[in-house]
């Protein structure tokens, strides 16, 4: 997708950036840890965070390893984290998370009852457009915000028609299972109009109940379809656009630009950006996630801008990906008022969690 005169291996990485990684004098020649930062700033931002984008099993329990819903929510509660919202790709989670949140209440009272101080981080959920939902499915988003803490819908992800036209063109196959698709020709299909309808309309209350509209993994093209459809009508959707930083979601510092004119909320995913345990042999986009970050903040601030997890892969659990994430961000030279305001305020200008 971008262009360079060098061969690019991946999305961003050229070979000169390869040569730099697998250099054999890396830690004594490049290694730049950054500026040494005091975890006490980790935990005040840990405070009140607000993450959009995590996983958890069982849902998406077809990943044998993940930590669970549970054990990631009792973690997450005694880091004073304020809100999670879980992602599945095959089901909706506000109906458990309503569950689960009804269980904590529980247990914080047991706990007050035993003199203990215990503040459970509170679930949020919402629903993927996959197949197992029927795709573009009006029924599937009605019945899904009707169950109540529905703060996101996501576009297609594993069933996405670009996703699964990259898996069959690395295959050397055909596309069989052709895949989710929300335009054709620049013109958005009428079942993703009339989502687009329901999530406006749900969002037209006097309650401040929010429903985000997250892009998730779906081709560039279809987002830009998307927000200039939305901007076109003058739509109350808040688009969010999915690690932004990901090779397979991944856009140039100009599309990011455009897309923010356009109204879109762009998502620095911790997954993305930073190395985690269990990753094995993913390659990150480091550098060109931190300079695209700085660069935004630079242009035009972090009023579009927001952090997530994306964590809950096996042996990626909530708690040391998020304070790994921040300890780089402040590490690399990002202002902790600015991260205050991706990890916290923006989750919740978008979601209306308080």
């Amino acid at each position: 997708m971008l262009e360079n005169k060098a061969k690019m291996l991946g999305a961003v990485i050229d070979e000169d950036e390869i040569k730099r990684r697998g250099s054999a004098v890396w830690p004594y020649v490049h290694f730049k840890p950054g500026t040494p930062v005091d975890p006490a700033e980790i935990d005040k931002l840990m405070n009140g965070l607000v993450d959009i984008h995590v996983h958890g099993a069982p849902a998406g329990g077809w990943l044998a390893g993940r930590p669970t819903v549970v054990h990631t929510t009792m973690e997450a509660s005694k880091e004073k984290v304020g809100a999670l919202v879980f992602k599945d790709h095959n089901t909706m989670t506000n109906n458990f998370s309503q569950m689960i949140n009804e269980s904590f209440d529980i247990i914080k009272k047991q706990k007050e009852a035993l003199g203990e101080e215990f503040t459970p981080t509170k679930l949020y959920g919402g629903i993927v457009l996959n197949f197992p939902v029927g795709g573009l499915n009006p029924d599937a988003v009605s019945t899904c915000l009707g169950y109540g803490d529905c703060v996101e819908v996501w576009l297609p992800s594993t069933s996405a028609r670009y996703q699964l036209d990259k898996i069959a063109e690395e295959r050397g196959v055909k596309n069989e299972r052709g895949g989710v698709y929300v335009s054709e020709n620049h013109e958005l299909l009428p079942e993703m109009k009339v989502i687009l309808d329901m999530i406006a309309d749900y969002n037209n209350n006097s309650e401040g109940k929010r429903c985000a509209l997250a892009a998730c993994h779906v081709s560039n093209e279809e987002k830009f379809d998307v927000l200039h459809y939305i901007k076109k009508k003058g739509m109350d959707i808040d688009v969010v656009i999915d690690h932004i930083t990901q090779e397979l979601t991944i856009a140039t510092e100009e599309e990011c630009l455009e897309m923010i004119e356009l109204g879109a909320y762009l998502e620095f995913a911790e997954t993305s950006c930073v190395p985690w345990t269990g990753m094995q042999d993913w390659i990150i986009n480091f550098d060109f996630s931190f300079n695209l970050i700085k660069s935004l903040i630079n242009k035009k601030g972090t009023d579009h801008l927001l952090l997530c997890s994306d964590s809950g892969q096996p042996s990626h659990e909530f708690v040391p990906g998020w304070r790994s994430f921040l300890k780089t961000l402040l590490a690399q030279g990002v202002a902790f008022d600015d991260i205050k305001v991706m990890s916290c305020d923006i989750p919740k200008k978008l979601t209306g969690i308080k």
